[in-house]
């Protein structure tokens, strides 16, 4: 899509206004609206959000950001919803989180929900049913329980 000034300058066009109208209503000069569509100058985030609202665009939008397209889930995981598994884990950690991973390895769990980036398992743990939300990044495999 570009990057901001060019967004800019092309959603004027498509507006069919000039440098001075953009300026009038934002309440600066049409230097400042060539400076931003030349890249020279940055507006601030309240003037940002005022062409936005001016061009009738989100803000993602305004600077360029295309939406990435929704991600669906892995088949491979949704035909295993409602079955027993075996989940290996092996969690990601950042340098500057802390985290405790009581097992590598969950057995008997059965996937009750999967979404792109997690799966939501129930397992029994000391005669309870844990549900559990895990990310797709901390699991290394999985195997089918045989009963």
């Amino acid at each position: 899509m570009g990057n901001f000034s060019e967004r800019i300058y092309q959603l004027r066009k498509e507006l069919g206004v000039t440098q001075e109208e953009i300026a009038t209503k934002l309440k600066v000069s049409r230097q400042t609206i060539s400076n931003w569509e030349s890249g020279a100058a940055q507006p601030t985030i309240d003037k940002a959000i005022e062409l936005a609202n001016l061009y009738d665009v989100s803000m993602d939008e305004l600077i360029g950001i295309d939406k990435k397209k929704t991600k669906e889930p892995s088949a491979v995981l949704l035909s295993l919803m409602h079955q027993q598994v075996s989940l290996y884990l092996d969690p990601k950690i950042d340098n500057d989180a802390w985290m405790s991973v009581q097992k590598t390895k969950i057995r008997n769990c059965e996937i009750i929900e999967v979404n792109p980036n997690s799966i939501r398992i129930i397992m029994n743990e000391k005669k309870q049913r844990i549900e559990k939300l895990i990310f797709l990044k901390d699991i290394s495999g999985f195997e089918m329980e045989v009963n």
